[in-house]
């Protein structure tokens, strides 16, 4: 691997970055800024309500704290030291990918209204006073014969006595009902609707490949992986050398450009889902450092919450 000359200008505004070399090539950017979230520890959140103990003033503790509280502490070390550097703010920035995807989505499901149901909506929908509203509710409840038995009595010479019968023969026994089905060829509408459920987490996708033409190119791409690796983990927290719980790994701000100028809409911050390596892709061999040829990368990232109309309208998500 050829070393070339180091470029001319200030690398220092990114921790990571890939490609050194012939950078003014292509304009397109995107940033990766990791970065934690002041956390707060349980007895500081319920230290009155766990313990109960009461606080003064200053909403601190009074003396005699209990071994629930001292426990919790405890839990809020750990036996490894981790790097400061790591979730500090770190960013690392890469070539604008080709493709980049973009998915919205509103989760929607069924509701069956029948025939209650239906009448109650269209009550709700008109304008009718509240006591009207209730009155024809109350009277889509009852069905238009007191029983099985009277309707066969009268028979089920129309429709709408068909329907009757099939109401009042679903709450009762479902072969029966479907014999009734089966032979007037009528069937109860559901009244199907589909009713907002919530909105999907926007999920994100982003792919790159990495050919170092130099030695520094080609350690910046190590480091870029290990980087991506170290900020996707969550940290254990240990009570008596036991792993317990973990901490929240560090959240993303991702920022796309091109010529300096935004691009796209905006990404709320986001967790790393996933990190997936693959080393010489398309031909295993290595250079004398034992770095490889060729490094593909791709990165599964999730918005920490969901948009709403005020994010896409006004904000820019």
């Amino acid at each position: 691997m050829n070393a070339r000359a180091r470029p001319t200008g200030r690398l220092s505004q990114y921790d990571f970055k890939f490609p050194l070399e012939d950078q003014g090539d292509y304009k397109g950017r995107i940033t990766f800024k990791a970065y934690r979230t002041e956390s707060k520890a349980l007895g500081e959140l319920f230290q009155g309500f766990i313990t109960g103990e009461s606080t003064n003033a200053g909403g601190r503790v009074g003396r005699g704290k209990t071994e629930r509280l001292k426990a919790d502490r405890k839990l809020s070390t750990t036996t490894n030291q981790i790097p400061k550097q790591i979730g500090s703010g770190r960013v690392c920035s890469l070539y604008l990918p080709q493709s980049i995807q973009f998915s919205d989505r509103v989760e929607y499901t069924n509701v069956d209204l029948g025939y209650v149901g239906a009448t109650a909506a269209q009550a709700i929908s008109s304008d009718l006073t509240a006591g009207q509203i209730l009155k024809q509710i109350a009277g889509a409840t009852l069905p238009d014969f007191e029983s099985i038995q009277d309707a066969f009595q009268q028979g089920l010479r129309s429709e709408a006595a068909q329907v009757a019968t099939l109401r009042a023969a679903r709450n009762l026994s479902g072969p029966v009902a479907g014999a009734i089905e089966t032979t007037t060829g009528i069937s109860v509408n559901p009244n199907r609707r589909a009713t907002l459920r919530g909105v999907g987490l926007r999920q994100f996708r982003f792919a790159f490949k990495m050919i170092p033409t130099s030695q520094r190119e080609a350690d910046e791409a190590k480091k870029i992986v290990q980087f991506f690796r170290e900020e996707m983990y969550p940290e254990a927290r240990f009570i008596s050398n036991v792993s317990a719980a973990y901490r929240f790994p560090s959240k993303f701000d991702i920022k796309l450009s091109y010529g300096g100028k935004r691009v796209a809409t905006g990404i709320l911050p986001c967790f790393l889902e996933s990190v997936d390596v693959v080393y010489n892709p398309n031909s295993m061999a290595f250079h004398t450092d034992g770095n490889p040829q060729e490094t593909d990368i791709s990165l599964n990232f999730i918005e920490e919450r969901t948009l709403h109309k005020y994010d896409v309208a006004v904000e820019g998500y």
